[in-house]
């Protein structure tokens, strides 16, 4: 098959778990002998990518230009309906129903009699926002959204508890698909986590480690007020953060931990994008924390679970459907400080409860490889197809 991926951003941007799960299914459609063609943007905070056409581990690359570019949500592009009218693909694959760039897809599926996969990795009117966003947002699910989601052929989620919301939405039942995310199968060996801790001189133990965007809405914030209470208890414990600083947040958090007076304790190290590092991070960490607000599934859970890492989380979203709680993880509730605290010394107390806890989300997570997850994948795309 000749297949077109569309998202806003595309290796060497990996800006979020997006961003990873298409790279990883783009590169095991290419390993099946599929022609895959991802379109994405050219530009990241301002900066141009360079080159606009190019070839990532068998995948070909196009970065279209933008006609308007004014948030993460608000980018327009220039010429991509032309672009995926002229590739004459056998089926395109769009993310997220709130972007533009599907609303384009989904157009040219229709004109073309092309079919077209739409993953909705987040209901956004379910994500917590301060009022405002969260009415506007709820009124773009309810009265412009219906546009993308009708005219797409599948709907794929990641997690089943966006099937019914998105069914209030108008999207038929026998339109979605369960899709979830995944993992590689190399991300299933040991890593170094040594070698991670040498190469940024992270000093101290226990280390503690959080894998994600710095915005308030994945909860760093929460894990830095729980910092003193593990502190007292574990003195040289070490708080780890990676990940892409979002308007000037990785600030804000400095601030909280010189307020706290445990700001030497705190190591903000940035965006990883290097597989094997990534995966030394999770395995230099005594205990994984995700204090997130809402997450459709998420990728650093799964990696976490890959290195048998002990994990702490929010049951929000789709997380309780990727890790039970008293099974693979620990889950408290968004926002409780106390709870994350607790969660945290009770693994660093009791190292047998968190090596059980590792070693159940890693035998969980091996039904989550990108080998199996691309199998349900064909599937939809060969019945789309015949549709």
């Amino acid at each position: 098959m000749k297949i077109a991926q569309v998202n806003v951003y595309f290796y060497p941007v990996m800006v979020g778990g997006a961003e990873w799960y298409v790279r990883n299914v783009s590169r095991e459609l290419v390993k099946r002998r599929h022609e895959v063609h991802v379109f994405t943007v050219d530009r990241y905070q301002g900066e141009k990518i360079d080159p606009s056409e190019d070839v990532v581990d068998g995948i070909f690359v196009h970065r279209v230009p933008l006609w308007l570019d004014f948030t993460y949500r608000a980018k327009v592009w220039k010429g991509l309906e032309k672009r995926l009218t002229k590739g004459n693909f056998d089926v395109i694959h769009t993310y997220d129903y709130g972007q533009p760039h599907s609303y384009a897809a989904v157009k040219v599926g229709e004109a073309f009699k092309k079919p077209v996969a739409l993953t909705v990795f987040d209901v956004h009117s379910l994500i917590p926002r301060v009022f405002y966003k969260r009415f506007f947002m709820k009124l773009f699910d309810l009265y412009v959204a219906r546009f993308t989601l009708k005219k797409a052929s599948k709907v794929l989620v990641r997690a089943p508890n966006l099937v019914e919301p998105l069914i209030n939405m108008g999207v038929s039942n026998e339109k979605i698909c369960v899709t979830p995310s995944g993992i590689n199968q190399e991300t299933l060996q040991l890593a170094d986590g040594a070698a991670f801790l040498d190469k940024y001189a992270v000093s101290g133990s226990p280390v503690i480690l959080y894998l994600g965007r710095l915005h308030p809405m994945k909860g760093p914030q929460h894990l830095v007020m729980a910092a003193p209470a593990v502190l007292s208890a574990y003195p040289d414990a070490v708080f780890v953060f990676i990940g892409p600083d979002q308007k000037n947040y990785r600030s804000k958090l400095m601030e909280m931990g010189e307020q706290y007076e445990i700001a030497d304790r705190l190591v903000f190290i940035g965006p990883i994008y290097d597989f094997e590092t990534k995966l030394g991070a999770y395995a230099a960490a005594d205990v994984f924390v995700l204090p997130s607000g809402y997450e459709g599934t998420s990728q650093a859970i799964f990696e976490a679970m890959a290195q048998a890492r002990p994990i702490v989380a929010t049951n929000r979203g789709g997380i309780p459907f990727q890790v039970e709680d008293g099974k693979e993880a620990i889950l408290v509730e968004y926002g409780n400080v106390t709870a994350i605290a607790t969660a945290i010394l009770r693994l660093l107390d009791n190292r047998k409860l968190a090596e059980s806890l590792g070693d159940g989300a890693k035998k969980k997570v091996r039904g989550f490889t990108y080998s199996v997850l691309v199998d349900q994948l064909e599937e939809i795309y060969h019945d789309m197809l015949k549709m």
